[in-house]
């Protein structure tokens, strides 16, 4: 991704070069954090989806279920 930020020409480029490296710094932090806080859940869910052997069987049973719970549930 690519963002365009307007900074003054006043500003020393060397300054610029570094605050642009501590945003990249910092994101790639937050992206790591975000991936480590995902609930129980989701990470079953994504086990199960990366891996439908691990069920033993269950997989298109709990497929089902999933698209199932999906067309019906209401917020």
């Amino acid at each position: 991704m690519q963002i365009l930020i307007n900074v003054p020409d006043t500003l020393p480029k060397s300054l610029i070069q570094k605050r642009i490296k501590q945003l990249e710094e910092s994101l790639k932090k937050e992206a790591e954090k975000s991936k480590k806080k995902a609930s129980k859940w989701a990470l079953l869910a994504e086990r199960v989806a990366n891996n439908p052997v691990h069920l033993a069987g269950y997989s298109e049973q709990l497929k089902k279920d999933m698209q199932e719970f999906r067309e019906n549930a209401e917020f």
